[in-house]
């Protein structure tokens, strides 16, 4: 009896519950949008007016939430979407309230038009009405209801499907598979249907860059991975900017790879960001040669590493030190390095702290 209930208060509330007589034998008719908006005729429609009634705020209903729908995904995907980096960068409060305003503008715009359209068509069938305050009427009619929990079983059946395709079809994980058995292709055809679909997840871009590397297709691989790391907000985001500079140092495209650092560097977002950068840019250095430029950044991130004991680590930036210093041929300077990073190492091997670039894959 409980479910009844609650079943008969959403129909109430829902579009199928579009009509009400009045005692004075008058009928109301709810808009086609605005719920709060009735239309009063001097008449009591028969079974074939409201089913005739019921089709065109059905078809009004589906033309609006159309436009609406396909207005919104112009906006995000013409408008947000490319340009989500410059959105984010700039006025970011200003950007969100101007879209957000253009949203609601472009919603009721057509709301309204779809309104007044649907006044004209119902003045044109069943004659003069007079604008009233539409009243939630306590009667059920009950072949409005079945249609109402009929589509409400199509809709909870559809959510249904999706998450149980989301849960055990999952595109990422389908893309995570076929790299594993090599198929960059079929992954380049996955991530790509998935990022016109949902274009601001950055794994399509993550995956699409590992396998387009795979397959030679280089400056692809580094769009994409450019893409994902602007795109990305989590841990792993550091991999996507770490994979595109891996290529570059493949390519031997040193001068940009460097360029890459110092604009994530000047762009920090805190002095603990650009910190890691320094040293990533300082572990690149030393791969591509680069031994006294390298060395100087070292010098100056350990005289940071009092104030940053989270992200600058004492003992292994002397470690990685000591490796330059002992590259140059410079062993004194290298074994006081050592000494002061507390290791029991020596210079008798040839030291390997600094890690070389490597593309990564995010794990599932």
């Amino acid at each position: 009896m409980s479910k009844l209930n609650i079943m008969k208060i959403l129909y109430k509330n829902s579009p199928m519950n579009f009509y009400y007589y009045t005692a004075e034998e008058d009928t109301v008719i709810k808009s086609v949008n605005n719920t709060s908006l009735g239309y009063k005729f001097k008449k009591l429609f028969s079974k074939y007016e409201l089913d005739k009634v019921w089709s065109f705020i059905r078809l009004y209903k589906r033309i609006s939430t159309v436009l609406i729908f396909l207005v919104f995904v112009t906006i995000l995907y013409k408008i947000i979407f490319p340009n989500y980096a410059l959105l984010i960068d700039s006025n970011l409060h200003l950007s969100i309230v101007t879209v957000i305003s253009a949203i609601i503008l472009v919603y009721f715009g057509i709301t309204f038009v779809s309104t007044k359209v649907f006044e004209k068509r119902l003045e044109k069938v069943f004659g003069e009405f007079e604008k009233t305050k539409f009243i939630k009427n306590v009667e059920v009619d009950e072949r409005f209801y079945k249609i109402f929990k009929n589509e409400l079983t199509k809709v909870s059946v559809l959510l249904l499907l999706i998450i149980m395709l989301i849960f055990f079809a999952s595109p990422v994980k389908k893309a995570y598979s076929a790299i594993s058995q090599g198929q960059y292709k079929k992954t380049i055809r996955i991530t790509t249907l998935g990022s016109v679909v949902f274009p601001i997840l950055p794994d399509w871009y993550s995956l699409r860059g590992y396998a387009r590397f795979q397959l030679g297709d280089y400056e692809a691989a580094i769009n994409d991975y450019d893409k994902a790391y602007r795109l990305g907000t989590d841990f792993f985001n550091t991999m996507n900017f770490d994979n595109k500079i891996y290529i570059k140092y493949f390519l031997k495209d040193y001068e940009s790879a460097i360029k890459d650092f110092d604009d994530e560097i000047k762009n920090a977002n805190s002095d603990y960001e650009r910190d890691s950068f320094l040293w990533d840019k300082a572990q690149f250095l030393y791969n591509v040669n680069r031994y006294e430029e390298a060395l100087a950044l070292y010098s100056e991130l350990l005289t940071k590493a009092d104030s940053d004991s989270v992200f600058l680590l004492k003992d292994r930036l002397y470690l990685e030190r000591a490796q330059i210093y002992q590259i140059l041929g410079q062993n004194d300077l290298a074994n006081d390095d050592l000494i002061n990073s507390d290791t029991i190492e020596t210079l008798e091997n040839k030291l390997d702290y600094i890690p070389k670039p490597v593309l990564l894959l995010k794990e599932l």
